[in-house]
């Protein structure tokens, strides 16, 4: 349970933290950092999951619209105050694995699964041009990885972290001195999925930014016709504000391959999930399971992952007309590769609690101790209830 004083911060009571946004942040829709693609059983064909690419497109067995979550733009620059923001720390840090430096692979693997590139565009009336341009780098996640992000944010040395809804934190970067900061930082260490076309209009944007240009009509054009293409589009009031824009046509991706196995740890982090399910309706044989969700536009890289655990084949792979699914859950494969893995290129933030237990329930199905002893039996029973969405 949260203490009183945590849900007072959370819930908005506190002056400074109640300047952000209203949006409320359900857990269930959100998806708790232990399991964002969840595959609900005992029905397979139930599933949802968090779209974070593009446009946040309807996709799935029963389509759910899942899109990053941002907070109100005044709440960009908006930092905890460092009482309330080390009592929220104190509180989540103790159950999850933070560390002081992360592998900057992990960072790009993690904001594949979890960043947005975003040029916010707002009306200013004291502007030549009477529209504010803001380039803007953020990463929204539940409150219970609030150490996952301050850690993000101590190795890249530069943004904010700012509440965001009740049940949310987000670190964002939008300072023109501090975003070449994360220009660096991707162009040395490039995104691997189809958020790579969104960085590419992005910094197309920010040069046009730092070069003076968006302070003029043509170059403002020109950085709508971009945005076109960055994320969900362009909203309805850029729209009508500027009915004949020309649109530029969006960055072609091309993907090159998985390019450290950091990156994997990072974008698991984000993306995967580590369930124990029961084999059968009697809920009396378990096993365990390793699975990937992504969205279609993403394929090439889920085969990509199939094939770089130990060279499985594309049959680990299952397609909708929208999504794409990577499920490992061959016991000789979750316990000889899978684990040993992420042993040596650790999941972090509140995900990694459930490889924990993923990785206990493993060692109690390959003892069979649980086959013959109804304590043990009712320990993996236990494990279970408390792992992905039902964690505490």
């Amino acid at each position: 349970m949260i203490p009183s004083y945590l849900r007072k911060i959370i819930s908005g009571q506190n002056n400074y933290l109640g300047m952000v946004t209203s949006h409320k942040i359900d857990e269930n829709q959100m998806g708790d950092r232990g399991s964002k693609s969840e595959i609900l059983s005992p029905q397979p064909k139930r599933i949802s999951v968090k779209e974070q690419r593009v446009d946040g497109s309807y996709f799935g067995y029963y389509p759910e619209l899942r899109c990053t979550l941002m907070g109100l733009e005044r709440g960009y620059q908006l930092k905890i105050p460092s009482n309330q923001f080390n009592k929220i720390n104190r509180l989540f840090s103790t159950h999850t694995k933070s560390e002081a430096e992360i592998k900057p692979w992990f960072i790009t693997g993690f904001v594949d699964a979890e960043g947005c590139f975003s040029i916010k565009i707002q009306q200013n009336a004291k502007l030549k041009t009477k529209w504010r341009v803001r380039p803007v780098f953020s990463i929204t996640l539940h409150v219970k990885d609030l150490a996952l992000l301050e850690s993000i944010k101590n190795n890249l040395g530069v943004g904010n972290i700012s509440k965001s809804g009740e049940k949310a934190v987000m670190y964002a970067v939008d300072s023109i001195k501090e975003i070449p900061v994360i220009v660096n930082h991707f162009d040395k260490y490039p995104l691997v999925t189809q958020k790579l076309s969104d960085y590419l209009i992005f910094k197309k944007c920010f040069d046009i930014i730092k070069q003076g240009n968006h302070l003029t009509e043509r170059g403002l054009l020109e950085i709508i016709g971009l945005k076109s293409n960055l994320n969900l589009g362009l909203p309805v009031k850029l729209k009508e504000a500027f009915p004949n824009v020309t649109l530029i046509s969006r960055v072609e991706y091309k993907f090159n391959g998985i390019p450290d196995p950091f990156w994997m740890s990072g974008f698991t982090s984000g993306e995967g999930s580590f369930q124990v399910l029961a084999r059968n309706s009697l809920h009396n044989e378990f096993f365990a399971r390793f699975s990937i969700h992504l969205h279609i536009r993403d394929l090439e890289v889920l085969k990509a992952i199939s094939t770089y655990f130990n060279k499985y084949t594309e049959k680990k792979v299952t397609l909708t007309e929208k999504s794409a699914q990577l499920q490992i859950s061959k016991f000789s494969d979750i316990t000889n590769t899978i684990i040993p893995f992420f042993n040596k290129h650790p999941i972090l933030g509140m995900k990694s609690l459930d490889f924990i237990d993923f990785k206990k329930v493993c060692d109690i199905l390959k003892s069979k101790d649980h086959l013959t002893s109804t304590s043990v039996f009712n320990q993996i029973i236990e494990i279970k209830k408390g792992m992905n969405l039902n964690r505490k």
